[in-house]
């Protein structure tokens, strides 16, 4: 072209200070550097962010200045060095980009990428640190690497997506921000599958992109969440088909959320900002298989806060950066869906104006006017259907020694089966439930929920089991008919969820135990420290006759937990790096899941020094002490891994190390696995941003494994050994003598499985 090499003069509208009018100027366009490349424009929009920096409230100010980055054009030349651009290829202009050659760039879960990434304070260009603008010889800053309020730009070739010349730069510029924003949100994030419910907070450009995607999707109901009535008639062209107010109700919108959907949507996409809404948006999502997307940009002193049992309900908190889009390899894919008429864009442009009158772009924004089953036949015991009269250990009361007593064990009633208990295990559950510290005590009742057993008898409607049958008895259940048990997302069966106050069987609301005449108290329907117990069918898992129950006893709890939150939850990747917090029991089989997966390094974090070498056994590869740094734990293992590891496990239940396992994970595709139970009185609290820099947070609970449907297969790796089981295991006695592995467990000299021979 006649213009390569040459300074180009062009119309230009100019930033001279916060908030005042833009100036339509005569710019000097200086040609493209190295891995540069010049841009004609031929259609601008305004996005809100472009307003915001404009305003410069709260920010560095940096003018005079070009803003703009939302836009379509067609190359006029390239500098030295790039070869996958030539002049006259249509382009989008994108604020952030795609190096192709940065760890983020080469991963397949991050766009955010290390060189290009975008930067708000930033007006030069990388080559050189200076601007390719001038007026009269003054510099005039670039704005996130594309000021396209210009007839001219200069941009880094890898913020510039090449997409198909048919394609009509008028409509589809709009996508080199907001609108791909939203929907990869909802499309690449949340992935709602069709049928399912969304919440969408905050119906403005962005927000009407995530409903697009959601629309897309096949999602059956869309509320759009909005303090502004005037947005709901226009969303419905976006799919939305019920709208939530939160100023017409007097309870938060979480809760409004949850009643109009039977626990809450399956999906939600936060696309505000408001750190309030962010909350609400997480806290509306059903437990066991609910995403919260967040999109929006908080302040920069806003600090996310819920206790973490929202988390450890299984719902997952995720963060995207430009709706997940890398913007060379997949902007254009994003193009096409509007050429086949997957993506309706037109509705998104609310306004034209020429050029000249841009000032009018920003009044329109600034109103808000614009959008910018199988029966068998059952053995009978020579017990079935009688009392059987059997050893327990009864705690009478908080914190004293169990007593070994006589009890009476009823018959199983309908969908029971009294089980025949041959080893149990003791958990730090068990104990801290015996201690009775911050809980209602429910005394006298029968601890242990670790056990490996055989079928004695079974009562009316159970079929799957029978007399003889080995099975391992589970905190939790799978009843196999209600919402949770029907998904592949989730386990925490409505009717046998755990319930640590309940005391007695879910059928009759009585205790199956007795010592003349008292009801003894159950415990999370297990009840496993005595030598006959009677469990709900549901929490009861079928296991292969072979497997040894002295050993594959442990995994009714704490190993299965911990195991399943690497396996099932972070899922590692071979030679990825992994961060474990608390290295007892349940930290230790995290560690044993990221071995499995062929993790190339461990790090264990731990405030005692004495459990490093043991953890070893575990593949443990380093260790971390907190009280060896004067700086947050979060910062050393981001020194230690360049940048954060790729996962992260924390097992211990202190909201501190919670957080610390969330901050040390890697932005662009970190993913950190909450699994400790915390005190009731904390929260949940970092920064939106370290979740919006596509970290991933989640929650398990008892490793997201079914009872009856996964935990065979769990003893199935053991048996093929690929599981190890032995070493979980550090000390054995006599179930006589209970109290010793209560002892033992309160020394800290186990790691918290010690099995009882009965």
């Amino acid at each position: 072209m006649a213009s390569t090499g040459q300074v180009i003069r062009c119309k230009a509208a100019v930033a001279w200070e916060a908030g005042k009018p833009l100036a339509i100027e005569e710019v000097e366009v200086a040609p493209p550097q190295a891995m540069e490349v010049r841009v004609k424009i031929l259609f601008t929009s305004l996005c809100h962010t472009d307003v915001y920096f404009w305003e410069a409230k709260g920010q560095t100010p940096l003018f005079p200045r070009i803003f703009g980055h939302e836009a379509g054009g067609i190359v006029e030349s390239v500098g030295e060095g790039v070869t996958d651009l030539e002049p006259g290829d249509h382009v989008l202009p994108v604020f952030t980009g795609e190096c192709k050659e940065c760890r983020h760039c080469k991963s397949e879960e991050s766009n955010m990428c290390d060189l290009l990434r975008i930067n708000t304070d930033r007006g030069v260009m990388l080559n050189d640190g200076k601007s390719r603008f001038s007026i009269r010889g003054q510099p005039i800053y670039h704005f996130v690497g594309t000021s396209t309020f210009s007839e001219y730009t200069v941009v880094h070739v890898g913020c510039l997506a090449k997409i198909n010349p048919a394609a009509p730069l008028d409509k589809v510029c709009v996508l080199s921000c907001g609108i791909s924003t939203g929907l990869g949100a909802t499309l690449n994030v949340a992935k709602p599958k069709k049928g399912s419910t969304v919440a969408i907070f905050g119906l403005g450009a962005v927000g009407l992109a995530a409903a697009e995607g959601a629309r897309i999707s096949g999602a059956s109901r869309i509320i759009g969440v909005d303090l502004n009535a005037n947005r709901f008639n226009e969303a419905k062209k976006f799919g939305v088909t019920e709208f939530v107010n939160p100023k017409d109700h007097d309870k938060p919108v979480h809760e409004v959320i949850a009643e109009m959907t039977h626990g809450g949507v399956d999906r939600s996409v936060e696309c505000t900002g408001s750190v309030s809404a962010m909350i609400s948006a997480f806290e509306c999502v059903h437990d066991g298989w609910g995403v919260a997307v967040l999109v929006g940009v908080p302040n920069k002193d806003d600090a996310f806060k819920t206790h973490p049992m929202n988390i450890l309900n299984e719902k997952t908190l995720k963060g995207t950066f430009f709706g997940n889009y890398k913007p060379r390899s997949d902007l254009p894919s994003v193009v096409e869906k509007y050429m086949n008429k997957e993506l309706e864009l037109e509705k998104f442009i609310t306004h034209e104006v020429p050029f000249s009158e841009i000032n009018k772009a920003f009044e329109y924004m600034l109103s808000g006017a614009g959008l910018s089953s199988f029966k068998t036949r059952k053995k009978m015991s020579s017990t079935a259907g009688q009392v059987i009269r059997c050893k327990a250990a009864v705690a009478w009361e908080a914190g004293k020694p169990l007593v070994m007593e006589e009890v009476e064990v009823a018959p199983p009633q309908a969908m029971e089966v009294r089980v025949k208990i041959l080893f149990t295990s003791l958990c730090h559950t068990d104990v801290y439930f015996w201690e009775a510290k911050g809980q209602t005590p429910l005394f006298p009742r029968i601890f242990g929920h670790e056990a490996g057993g055989i079928v004695e008898s079974v009562g009316e409607g159970v079929t799957d089991l029978e007399p003889g049958d080995h099975v391992l008895p589970v905190f939790t259940g799978e009843c196999k008919e209600c919402r949770h048990c029907k998904s592949e997302e989730s386990n925490m069966c409505d009717l046998l969820r755990i319930n640590t106050d309940r005391g007695v069987m879910l059928n009759d609301g009585k205790s199956r135990f007795s010592i003349r005449g008292q009801p003894i108290y159950h415990f999370v329907g297990t009840s496993t420290f005595s030598e006959y117990t009677v469990v709900h069918v549901g929490c009861l898992a079928k296991i292969n006759p072979a497997a040894p129950l002295d050993k594959v006893c442990v995994l009714s709890c704490g190993i299965s937990t911990g195991l399943g939150a690497t396996l099932n939850v972070a899922k590692p990747k071979k030679g990825s790096s992994v961060a474990i917090f608390g290295l007892g029991a349940v930290g230790l089989a995290a560690a044993e899941g990221a071995r499995i997966s062929g993790a190339s390094r461990i790090i264990g974090v731990d405030l005692n020094a004495n459990r490093f070498n043991e953890a070893k056994k575990f593949g443990v590869t380093e260790f971390v002490n907190p009280k060896d740094h004067d700086k947050p734990v979060h910062e050393v293992i981001a020194e230690m891994t360049d940048g954060g590891v790729d996962r992260s496990v924390e097992c211990t239940g202190s909201v501190s190390a919670m957080i610390s396992a969330f901050e040390c994970v890697h932005d662009g595709w970190g993913v950190a696995v909450l699994v400790g139970v915390p005190n009731k009185d904390d929260a949940f609290k970092t920064h939106p941003m370290n979740i919006l820099n596509e970290r991933t947070l989640k929650g398990t609970f008892f490793g997201n494994y079914k009872p009856r449907s996964d935990i065979p297969s769990v003893v199935e790796k053991y048996m093929n050994k690929e599981l190890e089981l032995e070493k979980f295991i550090t000390h054995e006695v006599p179930f006589a003598e209970i109290n010793k592995a209560f002892e033992y467990m309160l020394s800290g000299a186990g790691l918290s499985k010690e099995n009882e021979r009965k």
